[in-house]
């Protein structure tokens, strides 16, 4: 059993890292907490573990901080945090699987930002798969499911975090040579801080049971996700972590339908193949051959 273990220690790590992530929402309900008081403690918290990683496993890394690399993770910070934020407030108006279903939309709102700020092509396929996994979007937000219903709220607040993640990734994009557990780390602290003074107003006590629920949400589903993502993206290729990234919304789901008894209808159902479809076949290149063209 340890040949396989090891074998497949980077497919496993991105498998856990995706479970772990599609499990927050069910952390992040339960707490009862505001989404602010969430991602601060998230952000706080998670940065800390990420701290005591960096100092003991990878604290060459220091040396590139450089102050241009320090402001351009401190934006990223930012959007970051904004967008964890507004993640977490799309709970209250619509179902955590559904949300994280119409997050995954976020590569082609990557995808249309980077032809805008830096013109780059967009091809007719590409086109092609971001039409179909709107369409999926539309469907998703238009089911009447048990207990899976998405408000108007709801999806725009899922739209605005997931475009805030897309700015996240733009900005970090210019990062390529950074350490991603050092990206990470200024992120996370730089979110806390400026989350700081807007959760200072509305008081800094929490409720005791959910002590434990964000020191979870803290060092298991932010640090230790973070490291095990970092292990599987180094070593697995393009395609294998575009499919096992979907463990991430099917996790949610199974969570949403066991722990609240969410039950999408068929529209729904449908709106959830198309985006998953659409996804992988922009990011595995589905029928290239055939539709090729830049426009």
């Amino acid at each position: 059993m340890i040949p396989f273990f090891t074998a497949n220690a980077p497919s496993l790590k991105m498998i856990s890292a995706m479970v772990l992530a599609g499990s927050i929402g069910v952390f992040v309900v339960e707490s009862g907490e505001a989404a602010l008081t969430v991602v601060f403690y998230r952000c706080l918290i998670g940065g800390l573990t990420l701290l005591i990683y960096c100092l003991f496993a990878n604290w060459n890394d220091f040396a590139q901080l450089t102050l241009h690399n320090i402001l351009m993770m401190g934006l990223s910070g930012l959007t970051m945090a904004a967008n964890w934020v507004m993640f977490f407030m799309a709970y209250s108006h619509a179902s955590i699987s559904m949300v994280t279903t119409v997050y995954h939309v976020y590569p082609f709102v990557l995808l249309f930002a980077s032809a805008m700020i830096f013109s780059e092509k967009i091809t007719a396929r590409s086109i092609g798969w971001s039409i179909c996994a709107f369409l999926g979007v539309v469907f998703v937000a238009r089911g009447t499911g048990q207990g899976a219903e998405m408000s108007v709220a709801g999806l725009g607040l899922t739209m605005a975090a997931m475009t805030c993640y897309a700015a996240t990734l733009l900005i970090t994009k210019h990062l390529a040579k950074v350490p991603a557990s050092l990206l990470s780390l200024v992120q996370l602290l730089v979110g806390a801080l400026a989350l700081l003074p807007l959760v200072a107003v509305a008081g800094l006590r929490i409720d005791s049971n959910s002590w434990g629920l964000l020191l979870t949400i803290g060092v298991v589903h932010t640090g230790l996700l973070y490291v095990l993502l970092y292990g599987a993206v180094q070593s697995l290729e393009t395609d294998r972590l575009a499919i096992l990234s979907f463990l991430y919304p099917l996790t949610a789901l199974i969570f949403d339908v066991a722990v609240y008894g969410v039950r999408p209808d068929w529209i729904q159902g449908t709106g959830i193949a198309l985006i998953t479809f659409a996804v992988l076949g922009e990011k595995l290149q589905f029928f290239r051959p055939s539709i090729g063209k830049s426009i």
